[in-house]
């Protein structure tokens, strides 16, 4: 009798030993079964979050493209000066939403817009769903100019030997530049130019064309009349420069731009009176009421 129940609670411990061994492999087996469906899904959404991006990314007219339309554009429009001519697209905002065009897009200048360092180029869609755009484009103009070899002072004589020629950014210069060492010989700073600097045309002292005292002829228009007499200069005056002159006729005293080393131009407006201006009469001759010109 003992024996049997020995026996008995050996096969029940057994079983039980079954029991714990199968039960973990079951849970395995579950898990191992659960975690590809978890990854097919993991996949799909993955896959769907993808597509809609891709989807929404073609939906939109890429910035880049309409940069470099409004770009090309605008060298196409500089023509001749393309090869030392470079014109720059500003970088749009990624965030513009255009649809993207079924059509060519086109690059156009707004009416009265001038090329210059910094000209606005409008870009157009003229498709099914059709917007526009103006893009910033920098123009930049390369030229070779003067550059001074060492710090000259003011008033010194400029030579050949005092500059070197380099390629420069000219397209924001006001006061323009020069390029050519051997139109400058001769000619003096108006103010110290410093080592590696442009030398423009304002930093030369202009030539003076007539000088103070010196004897002209003015040339005056008023509505279509030129008339020509003689006058005197009150200022030293350079080409193209207002100086004061005094009307040797009348005695009045006007401006007018030096032409010439012996012309000054006064332009009067219309109704102006000048010419008949009553004449200088010396003491000798008042009382006879003639003047200069009548003797």
């Amino acid at each position: 009798m003992a024996i049997v129940l020995q026996d008995r609670e050996a096969m029940v411990r057994d079983s039980l030993r079954n029991v714990r061994k199968l039960t973990p492999q079951r849970r395995r087996r579950h898990e191992i079964v659960a975690a590809p469906a978890r990854r097919v899904w993991l996949i799909a959404g993955l896959a769907l979050v993808l597509g809609n991006a891709a989807a929404a990314e073609t939906a939109w007219h890429p910035t880049a493209e309409i940069a470099a339309a409004a770009e090309r554009f605008l060298q196409q429009r500089i023509g001749k000066s393309a090869d030392r001519t470079s014109a720059e697209a500003a970088t749009l905002d990624p965030r513009h939403r255009l649809a993207r065009c079924d059509r060519p897009i086109e690059a156009f200048l707004r009416p009265g817009t001038r090329i210059s360092s910094r000209t606005v180029v409008g870009v157009r869609c003229a498709g099914s769903k059709p917007w526009k755009l103006f893009v910033p484009v920098t123009v930049v103009v390369t030229e070779n100019v003067l550059i001074a070899k060492r710090t000259l002072p003011r008033g010194h004589v400029l030579t050949a030997g005092d500059f070197t020629v380099e390629p420069r950014d000219v397209s924001r210069l006001v006061s323009g530049y020069i390029s050519d060492p051997a139109s400058l010989v001769g000619q003096k700073l108006k103010s110290q130019l410093i080592a590696g600097r442009m030398l423009t045309p304002a930093m030369l002292e202009a030539d003076a064309a007539v000088r103070r005292g010196q004897t002209v002829t003015i040339i005056a228009t008023s509505g279509g009349i030129s008339v020509r007499m003689s006058g005197k200069a009150l200022t030293d005056g350079a080409l193209n420069q207002r100086i004061r002159v005094e009307n040797l006729n009348s005695g009045r005293v006007v401006e007018g731009i030096v032409r010439s080393r012996e012309h000054v131009e006064v332009l009067l407006p219309a109704g102006t009176v000048f010419f008949n201006a009553t004449p200088k009469v010396s003491p000798s001759i008042a009382d006879m009421r003639l003047s200069n010109n009548d003797r």
